[in-house]
C-alpha cells in the first residue's frame, strides 16, 4: 500500500511536470521537435510543480503519521 501511495505521488508530480512549458520544450528538443516561442503561459503550472515537489514529502509524512496515530488510538481503545 505504501508503494502505491509513493507511485501515486510520483505520478501526480509527473502530471504537473508535463504541464510545465520548459519541460515540454525539453521533451520536444529530445524528440527532434522545435522549441516554442518563449511563451509565459506555463508560469502557473511551473509554480504549482515546484510547490508540489517541495511539499509532497512533508504532506506524505504528515498523512502517514496521522494514520499511524489513529490506528494506535483505536488499538488502545480496544484493550
Amino acid at each position: 500500500m505504501l508503494m502505491t501511495i509513493v507511485f501515486a505521488v510520483m505520478g501526480g508530480g509527473l502530471l504537473y511536470a508535463s504541464r510545465v512549458a520548459a519541460v515540454q520544450d525539453e521533451i520536444s528538443v529530445l524528440t527532434g521537435g522545435k522549441v516554442g516561442a518563449g511563451n509565459d503561459v506555463g508560469r502557473l503550472a511551473h509554480i504549482t510543480f515546484i510547490m508540489f515537489t517541495f511539499t509532497s514529502p512533508l504532506i506524505l509524512a504528515g498523512v502517514l503519521s496521522t494514520m499511524l496515530a489513529v490506528l494506535r488510538w483505536f488499538e488502545r481503545r480496544r484493550r
